[in-house]
């Protein structure tokens, strides 16, 4: 393969992981924690909004706080998840690297 082939690939490449990233930012997952917390996030992980069922406030402080934990761990999760099958699907192995950059 010629170093300008090479570098058009890379180009298409490159194209094809920022549409992806568009993609995600755009993107909703929720994570929950036992159906009284619910966390949205976009595809990149960030949140974007917290939900309480009024049961969850019958919890302690400290039980209240490790649902929310729980809950925002599971979007972030559940984003990165979505992420790493995107980029994948549209860039193969290409796109696991280039996730881990972007």
């Amino acid at each position: 393969m010629n170093i300008q082939k090479l570098l058009k690939e890379a180009q298409k490449a490159q194209k094809k992981a920022a549409e992806v990233q568009e993609r995600l930012e755009k993107t909703v997952v929720t994570g929950s924690a036992q159906g009284l917390v619910e966390v949205d996030a976009n595809g990149h992980g960030r949140i974007l909004a917290v939900r309480l069922k009024p049961e969850a406030l019958k919890e302690d402080l400290e039980g209240l706080e490790d649902l929310i934990l729980v809950a925002i761990q599971d979007a972030q999760r559940k984003a990165h998840e979505l992420s790493e099958k995107e980029m994948s699907r549209e860039l193969g192995g290409v796109g696991q690297m280039l996730g881990g950059l972007l």
